[in-house]
């Protein structure tokens, strides 16, 4: 608000000065006098007016890198939880251990429950912070891929593991280019620790719950198969 009233006071400066200038003779040196600090005022308006146009550009795509961060790391967390491996990876270890889900793997509801909000998360994004966004190219394409997740909710059988995981293969890769990671596919049979089973899907789901100080209860071993 401040910027703005700031710029509208050396509009109506250099207005001002301008029209003053055309009061008077033109071939006296107070007319130049008055042309010349009319048009410096208003240059000096647009030079401020394109600084802060980068500042306001810089800051939101300050934005956009945290929420293309906080999505890899949302990924990652449903992922590891879902697969195993170690706890943090880079996005070559994450890509090995996605292209590495086996299709007849099954799902806690927990841990489909993270999926699903990766794919809230992103569907909100994209319309809450849509003009942050848009300064990161290939963020949007990202979140976009990362809705499909939503669908999971709905119990759908038209939703497999197969989509589930190009859907994260096709959004990691993307996200690993905005934010200049690696998009190398760390083969999957070196990603060390993997266990896709429930129980321990469990067990590492409740070591998330642990680490945030949540009160653990008793998890329920009941698998969610999507195909």
């Amino acid at each position: 608000m401040i910027r703005l009233v700031f710029a509208a006071i050396l509009l109506l400066v250099s207005g001002a000065l301008i029209f003053s200038a055309f009061s008077v003779d033109r071939n006296t040196a107070t007319f130049d006098l008055l042309v010349n600090l009319g048009t410096e005022v208003f240059g000096i308006l647009i030079v401020l007016a394109v600084v802060d146009w980068m500042l306001e550009r810089r800051k939101l795509q300050e934005q956009a890198r945290e929420l293309a961060w906080a999505t890899m790391h949302a990924v990652e967390r449903a992922a590891w939880v879902w697969q195993g491996g170690p706890r943090r990876l880079d996005s070559d270890e994450l890509l090995g251990l996605i292209k590495g889900i086996d299709h007849q793997d099954h799902l806690q509801p927990y841990t489909r429950a993270l999926l699903v909000a990766v794919g809230e998360h992103s569907r909100e994004a994209l319309t809450r912070e849509a003009s942050s966004i848009k300064t990161l190219p290939g963020l949007k394409g990202a979140l976009e891929e990362f809705t499909t997740l939503s669908s999971l909710s709905e119990n759908r059988s038209s939703v497999s593991i197969r989509m589930v995981q190009e859907v994260l293969d096709s959004g990691i890769s993307q996200l690993a280019q905005v934010l200049g990671q690696s998009t190398q596919v760390m083969p999957s049979s070196l990603v060390r620790g993997r266990d896709a089973g429930l129980e321990a899907q469990s067990q590492r789901f409740y070591q998330i719950r642990a680490a945030r100080g949540e009160v653990e209860v008793e998890p329920e071993l009941e698998s969610y198969d999507i195909g």
